[in-house]
């Protein structure tokens, strides 16, 4: 795969997080990705996950080299590490327990011990190809233009080789499962038609994403499912031109802006209103919107923001791919 333009400095990189923000709202990414801008802490599902994550890859790491229970163990103290990197208490006293359930270092441990038990026989026998494996991507037809992401996992089970991507959910029904619109999710989602075809250029013959998924309740902590995903080459091709016009849309925004200075003047960067509040409650910039028309203009982030540039290519650890 031709590389010479990866790490270059006239290289662009997109990843989920940058496209996902401008598709929900163009000014949510101007604010994000242009201002970067971000709110003081970390929303509770965010922090959860991002400590399952941690959790998952020392069980599929040391699956092989430690019995159930100290896996379990093991586990769980990265899943803490990274609770309490993010400012959180690993040990929760009862008020605190009662506003963060289910998503609580408590209720991890009892997943832990049931995603072990109910994987046991895929950890033995599955072969780990790579844990976090950062990937990038020309975009045929967009000169300069790469798509970037991190894999969760990449095993091969049964003769067949597929990414993982662990997810964790509230979406509960009342049989103990997942909701099926969040299983049928998982079939239009940009991320995983990324991943698939970004995994199947890195590892040849690789054609299948497995959303991992684990269901986070207070009662049911035994609640997993893979959720296979494979798309037909026509629809990765769809995806491929769709990626390349939200691409070109947003580059055009930003020259809209450059060119201006201008937001609303400009037509750069316009509000999604519709997109105000979501699945996961309201916007993270609701009060900018509400009260400034021209945040550009502000010296600094209003309270409770802070400038944080969002590094995807050193985040998901490309520099490894440029020095190979």
């Amino acid at each position: 795969m031709p590389s010479s333009s990866l790490g270059t400095a006239d290289a662009r990189y997109y990843d989920n997080t940058i496209l996902s923000s401008y598709k929900d709202c163009p000014r949510k990414y101007f604010l994000r990705h242009q201002m970067h801008w971000r709110g003081t802490g970390t929303a509770l599902p965010l922090v959860f996950g991002l400590s399952w994550h941690s959790g998952m890859d020392a069980v599929w790491q040391f699956a092989q080299k430690a019995t159930q229970r100290e896996l379990s163990q093991l586990a769980l103290a990265k899943f803490c590490e990274t609770w309490e990197e993010q400012g959180l208490p690993a040990h929760l006293e009862v008020e605190q327990i009662a506003e963060y359930e289910p998503r609580t270092p408590g209720i991890a441990a009892e997943m832990y011990h049931n995603y072990i038990e109910t994987r046991w026989k895929m950890l033995q026998e599955a072969e780990v190809v790579a844990i976090e494996q950062p990937f990038a991507v020309p975009l045929p037809d967009a000169e300069g233009v790469w798509y970037i992401g991190r894999l969760d996992k990449v095993v091969t089970w049964n003769g067949e080789t597929v990414v993982l991507e662990h997810k964790t959910t509230t979406d509960y029904k009342k049989d103990g499962g997942f909701r099926s619109t969040y299983v049928e999710s998982w079939f239009s989602d940009s991320q995983t038609k990324g991943y698939q075809f970004g995994a199947g250029l890195f590892f040849p013959g690789l054609k299948q994403v497995w959303v991992d998924a684990a269901l986070v309740h207070k009662q049911v902590h035994n609640a997993f499912r893979f959720i296979p995903i494979a798309h037909q080459d026509a629809l990765l091709r769809e995806w491929l031109s769709d990626t390349r016009q939200w691409v070109a849309r947003l580059e055009a925004d930003v020259q809209k802006y450059n060119d201006t200075k201008e937001l609303s003047e400009s037509g750069a960067f316009p509000k999604n209103e519709n997109s105000c509040v979501g699945k996961y409650g309201p916007c993270p910039y609701l009060s900018v919107c509400r009260t400034n028309s021209r945040p550009d203009q502000l010296s600094e982030p209003p309270a409770g923001y802070m400038v944080e540039k969002w590094e995807p290519f050193s985040v998901l650890g490309l520099d490894k791919l440029v020095n190979k």
